[in-house]
């Protein structure tokens, strides 16, 4: 079966930013970790045939992403904490469709990457946004217009902005599309004076010339439990953070962590 949608992900970038510094600590500290994800379908919801090999040409098409120079620049004028090293690591990265396997059986899907932790950390997020994404299209399920979408987004800030709380975006592995999140994200920027502080996506970031929100993930407890034991997994996953990027003024979000 040929690929019947176009693909989605335009940018290397179009990822959570806390994977980003958490792939930055890993290559650091832990080379030589394998790591294991697996798809949970919390929803329980049924994919119609033929959505497994439409997720595979996706994945697959993953490995022509490459980190652009302008990105590259973005990402050390932005971000100090990401030592040079790792950033022309991240320019030479390519993702790798063989540590992605993709089956489904009738209605159900099963998706599960295995590899070093340092090259599948990226995986994670891309590939739920790519599932959604296609699930919402071969679906033919309706949404609201795009104008409609700007005026409920400008509903929600205006609320918010008479409460006087502040927002991030952080919809990337939860997103209708890309150009449903773009759009989101465009109409927050209207409120960049008024409570919108940034989002999680490193692409959308750099697009809107907007904060990159984010530090790191429960993953990086998990797996401190995981090898070192659950009582003292948060104390020894702080303390390889600093290791990394060594307080205040120097980390991710400018936060001293102990």
């Amino acid at each position: 079966m040929e690929q019947q949608y176009p693909f989605v992900l335009e940018s290397i970038l179009d990822n959570d930013f806390y994977k980003i510094t958490m792939q930055c600590a890993v290559i650091r500290l832990f080379p030589d970790v394998k790591a294991g994800y697996c798809f949970i379908n919390r929803g329980a919801h049924r994919f119609p045939e033929g959505f497994g090999t439409e997720l595979q040409h996706h994945v697959n098409a993953m490995a022509g992403l490459a980190l652009s120079k302008e990105e590259k620049q973005f990402l050390a004028l932005r971000c100090p904490y990401l030592n040079p090293a790792y950033l022309d690591f991240l320019q030479g990265y390519r993702y790798d469709p063989a540590e992605v396997t993709i089956v489904q059986n009738g209605a159900e899907l099963e998706v599960k990457v295995q590899g070093y932790w340092y090259r599948t950390i990226l995986w994670e997020v891309p590939l739920l946004a790519l599932i959604s994404e296609l699930f919402y299209k071969m679906q033919q399920m309706e949404r609201i217009s795009d104008d409609a979408l700007v005026v409920r987004t400008r509903n929600k800030m205006n609320v918010f902005k008479e409460l006087g709380v502040t927002v991030a975006e952080f919809g990337t592995r939860r997103r209708h599309s890309y150009l449903v999140q773009k759009n989101v994200l465009n109409t927050l920027m209207e409120y960049a004076e008024d409570g919108f502080v940034g989002t999680s996506n490193v692409h959308l970031a750099m697009v809107y010339n907007t904060k990159i929100i984010g530090t790191h993930a429960h993953e990086w407890f998990m797996f401190h439990g995981a090898r070192y034991g659950y009582k003292i997994a948060n104390a020894f996953a702080l303390k390889s953070w600093v290791k990394v990027y060594k307080g205040s003024g120097n980390c991710p979000d400018g936060y001293l962590y102990y």
